[in-house]
């Protein structure tokens, strides 16, 4: 049976490699405990459940976070199955990151890694982005390809501790909430779907849901689909024209895919584009 992982760059101290397990697959549910000490950033939506934890949704707009042993089971929301990048870091590492964010890291040193998942701005999803592909393609200088993938875990790290702190303030209910939304947009993020037939399908009042997707989150229901449409048209733009792209990912032009991505992104759909085919030769 073919890997699900393949290993793009690999030293003593760090790991980057592609994963990908369709809906079908018989592992696809279970796919075994993790390996390493990994940040995982997801290109498709999927149900993940961490042994004794509730279960949240991975998408784009986030990066999950492994320790060695982890284990998880998962549930499809996309058709394409479980697919995503992930970076890893070696124990030792793992534990300096862990211990420069939380002291008692040093408690738990079999697994440093005290958070299940952080949400991850778009800088640092075009990072990553970009680094993998370089990685991906040799076009980097092994020693700075360490040094970014280092920076890019403790990165996220550091973004879970703050996430952590917020979440802490929620009750359950209102968490589980924001998953099943986040799960109904992923599942189609380019329909149109109202925010009354949202919250008619939550079963709560279009008031409530918005206040607390807010709340929890920090951004409007609409800002988080926008944002999960343009992470999926940065992928789809490395094989398909802007004009193609634009329409397969529900914008109105090509000027409005343009306009919206550089007000997002802080770059046009070309300039994007063509900073990922460099990082690929």
């Amino acid at each position: 049976m073919q890997a699900l992982d393949t290993i793009v760059f690999e030293t003593p101290l760090v790991r980057a490699a592609r994963f990908r397990c369709g809906a079908k697959d018989p592992r696809f549910r279970d796919s075994g405990p993790a390996n390493n000490c990994a940040v995982v950033f997801p290109r498709t939506a999927v149900w993940i459940q961490y042994s004794g934890s509730r279960s949240f949704v991975a998408d784009p707009s986030l990066a999950t976070i492994y320790n060695p042993g982890q284990e998880y089971t998962r549930r499809a929301i996309s058709p394409d199955g479980d697919r995503c990048e992930w970076f890893g870091v070696s124990r030792e590492i793992a534990l300096e990151i862990a211990a420069s964010i939380d002291r008692r890291a040093h408690d738990r040193h079999e697994r440093p890694f005290n958070a299940e998942y952080a949400p991850i701005d778009r800088r640092l999803y075009v990072a990553q982005r970009s680094l993998f592909s370089k990685l991906e393609s040799g076009a980097i200088d092994p020693l700075n390809a360490e040094e970014s993938i280092i920076r890019i875990v403790a990165t996220v790290l550091a973004q879970a501790c703050t996430e952590a702190t917020k979440a802490s303030l929620d009750n359950e209910a209102h968490a589980d909430l924001v998953e099943r939304a986040k799960e109904s947009v992923a599942r189609n993020p380019f329909g149109s779907q109202s925010l009354n037939d949202l919250a008619s399908e939550l079963t709560v009042s279009p008031f409530h849901l918005c206040r607390v997707f807010r709340k929890r989150t920090g951004r409007t229901i609409h800002e988080f689909k926008t944002d999960l449409r343009l992470r999926i048209a940065l992928e789809k733009l490395e094989a398909a024209d802007i004009s193609r792209t634009a329409f397969e990912c529900g914008f109105s032009s090509h000027a409005h895919f343009t306009s919206v991505m550089r007000s997002k992104f802080g770059a046009t759909p070309s300039e994007l584009r063509s900073g990922l085919a460099a990082g690929s030769r």
